[in-house]
C-alpha cells in the first residue's frame, strides 16, 4: 500500500486548526475583487473553504485540485465533482481553459515555483489571471508573538514576493497588482498559540527531529506560556503578499 502523503494524515482536522469557514470567507474576500468572470481554478484546493466561499459568496465558478485525495475527500463534500486529484506541476486541465488560477497558502508546500506558475499560465486563457496568495515578508511585524515565532523552524519560505515575481515572468504572466493585504483577522492566546506548536499542527513543523525540537522549539513554546495572562486571547492580524498576474 502506498504511503499516505502528508496532508492526507491531517485532513479530518484541518479545517478546525486553520480558522475553518471564516478562513475561507476572508480569504475569497480578498480574492474575488481580482478575479474575471468565468472559471476559476484553485490549485491546492484542500478541502475546498476558499473555492466554496467564492461561490456561494461571490458568485463564482470555482473548481480545484489538490495532490492529497483525503482532502479532497471534504472538498468534494462542498464542490462535488467540480474538484479532482492533480499535481500543480502537471495539472488535470486543458490549456487555455479557465479564466483564473489562484493559489492561495499553496505555493509554499509546491516549492516548486517556476513549474507552478508556468503550469497556471498555461491553463489560463489569454488574458485571464494567475492570483496568489502568500505569506508577506514582514509577516509577525507588529505582532505581539511575532518575536518568538521568528524562531520556529522552518519560517524561511520559499514564496517570497521576490520568486513569486521571477517564476511568474518567466511563465510569460505580467504583473497587473502587488502588495501586502490583511487577509485574516482573529483573536488567539498565547496557550492556544502553544499547543498549536506542541501538536505541529504547521507543515513546518511536521519533521522536526527530537534534537531541534528540545533546543528551538520548546523554549518558544515556554516563552509562549510564559508571556502574561497566557489565556487571554490577543487579537491577531496576519499579513498576506497578494499578487496579481495577467496572461
Amino acid at each position: 500500500m502506498a504511503e499516505s502523503l502528508p496532508f492526507d494524515r491531517v485532513a479530518d482536522t484541518y479545517d478546525e486548526t486553520r480558522g475553518g469557514e471564516r478562513r475561507g470567507r476572508e480569504f475569497a474576500a480578498v480574492l474575488a475583487p481580482h478575479l474575471l468572470p468565468g472559471r476559476t481554478l484553485e490549485i491546492g484546493v484542500g478541502t475546498g473553504l476558499v473555492a466554496d466561499a467564492l461561490n456561494r459568496r461571490h458568485g463564482a465558478s470555482a473548481v480545484g485540485v489538490d495532490l492529497s485525495p483525503a482532502m479532497l475527500g471534504h472538498a468534494h463534500a462542498r464542490l462535488g465533482a467540480r474538484v479532482t486529484v492533480g499535481d500543480a506541476r502537471r495539472l488535470p486541465v486543458r490549456t487555455g481553459s479557465v479564466d483564473n488560477a489562484v493559489f492561495v497558502g499553496a505555493l509554499h508546500v509546491i516549492v516548486d515555483l517556476p513549474e507552478a506558475l508556468a503550469e497556471a499560465a498555461r491553463v489560463v486563457r489569454p488574458g485571464g489571471r494567475v492570483v496568489s496568495l502568500t505569506a508577506a515578508t514582514e509577516r509577525g511585524k507588529g505582532d505581539e508573538f511575532g518575536d518568538l515565532l521568528a524562531g520556529l523552524p522552518g519560517r524561511d519560505r520559499v514564496d517570497t514576493p521576490a520568486a513569486v515575481l521571477a517564476a511568474a515572468t518567466a511563465a510569460g504572466l505580467h504583473t497587473l497588482q502587488s502588495g501586502e493585504v490583511t487577509a485574516r483577522s482573529f483573536a488567539e492566546s498565547p496557550n492556544q498559540l502553544a499547543e498549536i506548536i506542541e501538536n505541529r499542527v504547521w507543515s513546518n513543523l511536521w519533521n522536526v527531529d527530537g534534537a531541534v525540537w528540545a533546543t528551538t522549539v520548546e523554549p518558544i513554546v515556554q516563552g509562549l506560556r510564559d508571556l502574561p495572562d497566557p489565556d487571554d486571547p490577543r487579537d491577531r492580524r496576519l499579513p498576506f503578499q497578494l499578487s496579481v498576474f495577467g496572461r
